[in-house]
Parts: structure tokens; sequence; C-alpha cells
């Protein structure tokens, strides 16, 4: 008999690893700028939000990450735990494990002290990118390593393996060609900076799309796609030294990529929210503008929602420069300045070493992951994290006495005048031909991240809300969808089969 279980039943309170934007509450000193009740808005165009609810499968391995899964063909899942320095590869039911790369350094089969990535290639093969060694473990239809080959190209081995959502996923097109991103490069500058002042230029606001063919290591760009734009800034201290402050939009119209199952490339435009399909032989058709319940902003909705924005970066500033005080006292063994006061709610960010003297008042959550110990690597059963503030740790390094620097704050003319629909790392192709969209909401919404499910003539075909504190991490054939989540226990793997 077929095991179902309700999502609800194990799902937590934490974040999904997936970032969206929120609507920003209304300030509370203006009754204009309330927004309207639930029940006055408009409805939503397009197909109703249908929500999962029930998963046939669920891992019970002790797990430190979920950060991505490959399907085989015969439903076993390979699962990259980057945190835990591991590949596993799991049955169907998701409760046989067999470990097919290590954290051991001793083994033969070893994971890598970095993040590595899995790229699904043409058939039963999978690729798995170590970018420490920039070597390339091919993978055969039973999880076996069949051979080695190098990366195509070193300076590209990140963009292979960041377990960051907002590269997009690598993958293969239909001439077998590997399929990427790739940032533009900025111009250089028009005047010399300052004296004493390093040249820091602004990231361009585009990146390109290129599939490259392993032999020959030959890319060609075939497509291009707007991303948000970043501007930096930076200033020279009393001390002589010099900061970097960056401002990034909060709300950008961002264009997206994704390689779907028949190695068609698609790209999801944001200003008009439709998707352009391009062929094998470079052809290029678009889609309709598809349905979305577009949200114009105010002059009144941006003044709200730049007040909002800002709190949260004098927080975050806050919280960073507490950050870099305790590692300032902690690295040269000096108390703190009788001036320093801790930020209200701090929580110690992951990857500080546990001996480390924490100011009064601040401790360390039941559940926090520490810095590894010198010479030593991150398990499943002692996750740790290779930290920058690890690596600080008995280097020698002697950083000088932090300064609080107020932040660039965001201001009103950044902000678009509509919603964007999507943010940058939100479309995702599955194993049956359709497009998954995790689009920003436009009200509040009570559970989980909504996706767009969008067909191969690109027409919004479902939508479909994930539980709360849940994440989407793969798919298979079949309407199969494989999701994480963290409880008590650590993360789990769900896999769900769709009506």
């Amino acid at each position: 008999m077929r095991r179902v279980v309700a999502l609800g039943l194990i799902a937590c309170g934490a974040s999904s690893v997936a970032h969206t934007q929120s609507t920003p509450e209304p300030r509370r000193d203006s009754a204009a700028r309330t927004q309207a009740a639930p029940d006055t808005l408009p409805p939503i165009p397009g197909p109703p939000v249908r929500q999962i609810a029930t998963a046939q499968a669920i891992s019970t391995v002790r797990l430190a990450s979920v950060t991505s899964v490959r399907a085989l063909a015969d439903g076993r899942v390979l699962l990259n735990d980057a945190q835990g320095r591991r590949l596993l590869l799991l049955d169907s039911t998701l409760q046989q494990v067999t470990v097919v790369l290590d954290s051991v350094s001793d083994e033969s089969n070893f994971y890598g002290i970095r993040f590595g990535g899995l790229i699904a290639h043409p058939g039963d093969s999978t690729l798995f990118v170590d970018p420490n060694s920039l070597a390339m473990l091919v993978l055969d239809g039973n999880a076996q390593i069949a051979r080695v080959r190098a990366v195509p190209r070193a300076q590209h081995a990140y963009q292979l393996t960041s377990s960051s959502p907002t590269f997009g996923i690598p993958g293969f097109d239909a001439q077998r060609r590997l399929v990427y991103r790739v940032n533009a490069i900025p111009a250089p500058p028009t005047a010399p900076p300052l004296p004493g002042m390093p040249y820091i230029p602004n990231p361009p606001d585009s990146a390109f799309i290129v599939a490259l063919t392993l032999d020959t290591r030959v890319a060609d760009t075939i497509g291009v796609i707007r991303i948000p734009r970043v501007v930096y800034s930076a200033r020279i201290e009393p001390s002589g030294s010099f900061s970097i402050n960056s401002v990034p939009n909060p709300l950008p119209q961002t264009d997206d990529w994704t390689v779907m199952a028949d190695g068609t490339v698609a790209f999801v435009r944001g200003v008009d929210y439709r998707v352009e399909f391009r062929a094998s032989d470079g052809t290029i058709t678009s889609g309709d503008k598809l349905p979305f319940p577009w949200t114009r902003m105010t002059d009144d909705d941006k003044l709200a929602f730049v007040d909002s924005m800002q709190a949260v970066q004098i927080k975050s500033a806050r919280s960073n420069f507490a950050t870099e005080m305790i590692a300032w006292s902690n690295l040269l063994n000096k108390p703190y300045p009788a001036s320093f006061e801790i930020i209200e709610d701090y929580v110690p960010p992951p990857g500080l070493p546990a001996d480390w003297i924490l100011p009064k008042g601040v401790s360390f959550p039941p559940s926090y992951v520490a810095a590894c110990p010198p010479g030593t690597t991150p398990t499943a059963e002692k996750p740790c994290a290779n930290s920058f503030w690890a690596q600080m740790y008995g280097s020698g390094y002697t950083p000088p006495e932090p300064i609080y620097r107020k932040p660039t704050l965001v201001r009103t003319s950044d902000l678009p005048d509509y919603k964007p629909p999507f943010s940058l790392g939100a479309v995702r192709a599955d194993a049956d031909g359709n497009i998954w969209v995790r689009t920003n909401p436009m009200r509040r919404t009570p559970g989980g991240l909504v996706y767009d499910v969008i067909n191969r003539e690109g027409v919004l075909v479902d939508r479909l809300q994930l539980p709360t504190g849940y994440a989407l991490v793969g798919f298979a054939p079949g309407k199969v969808v494989f999701l994480s989540n963290r409880d008590a226990q650590g993360p789990h793997l769900s896999r769900v089969v769709l009506k």
C-alpha cells in the first residue's frame, strides 16, 4: 500500500531557503495608507491556487542540508547534502540510503571541501562538479563514478556549483551543450578613481546565458537576461582605510531562465510576464502575456515600503557590526569596549567558533552550527561550517577595531511603479515539459510559496502552493515533485505525486 503522509504534520516554523518579497505593512499613522480588506480585492486572474498537502515518501536519514536532487530512471534519487559534504543515493521510498561521495577525506570517494553541484546529463548520467579540484565526476545510471573530466572553464566553476538559486540551474540543451549563466563584465572607468581608492565598478544589469560544448570548450551566447542592478559606493574612513556599501534594489524588475526537459531554453521576462522559448535550431517563439494581478505602487505605498526596508537595513548593519565586534574581541583576546551595546534580538550567524566568548546576554541557539575545528570536515553526525570566521580563527590575522557604518538606505525613487511578478532565481523546469515560476505575493497570502505552472506553449495551466516552511528542490517524470523542510530532527526530503 502506498504511504501518503500529510505534509502539514511535519511542517516546521523554519522559513524556506527560497526568497520572496512580501507586501509591506501599512503605516499605522495614516489611515489613507491602509490596504484594502481581502474580501474587497479583485479576484486573481488565471487558475485557482491548489495546495500541496500530502507526500508519498519522506526521508528519515539524518541530513545537514538538502541542496539539490537528481531523480534517476528507476525511481532512486541522488541527494546533494552540501553542508554535510555527502552525496547520497536514496531508493524510491527515501528510506534506503547509500553513500556515493563521503565527507571522510581518506576515502577514495571523497566529496571535497567545498559545496559541489549536481547537473543532470542527457540520458541516465549525472555530473558532480567539485569546484576545489576543478573536476567533474561523471556518474552512471547506478550512481557509480564512470569517469572524471576537467571543468570546461575554471573561471565558471562557481556558476556550475553555486548553492544559490539566483544563477539558475545548469542543464543540457538538445545539442548536448552545457547551458549556464555568466555575468557581463563592467566597462573600464571613464575617469580614474581618487588617490588611494580602488576602482569599484557597478555590476551590469544584464547577464548572458551560454551553451558550451564540453569536447571543444566553445561557448555560444544564446540569450540575455535582465538582472537586478546593484550600486556600490566607496568612502575613505578617518583612519585612512576605505569602506564599500552596496545598495540593492528591493523590488527589482528581472528576467530568469531555465532548461526544459526537451533541451529547450526558456526565458521568463519580468516586464510583461511572458515566456520566450529558444529551440535547439535557434528558433525563438514567444507565449502571450500571462495573467497576473499586477499591483501598482502609489507614492504612499512606496513611502511605507521604504520605511520598513530602511528599518531592516539599519538592523542588518547593526547586526553585522555586532558580529565584527565579536570576531575582533575573540581574535585579539580583548574585552568588549564599554560603549559597545548589542542589538536587541541579536542571533550569532552560523559558523562562529563554539569556544568564542559572546557578549553578555547573547548565547548560541540550541541547534547552532559552529565553525569546523581546524583540520576537520563536516559530517551529518557532527555538522559544522567551513566559514569565513573559521578560516580567520588561528590564522594570525589581527583585524582593526570595527566601526559602525550607517548603510546607504533605499529611496522611494529606487522602487518601480508596479510590483514585479517574480524575483531572480524563481524559475525552474519540471520533468514533464512545464515551467514553474515562484511568484511574488501581491497581497497577504497565508501558507507557503505559490508557483505558476506554465506549459510548453507559454500558457498558465496551474497554480500550486507549497506548505509553510517547504522549498522546491527538484522533479521527476510523472508529476513528481521533491520538497525540503526542516524540523527539530533536521532537514527532510519529501516526494510528492501531483494529481
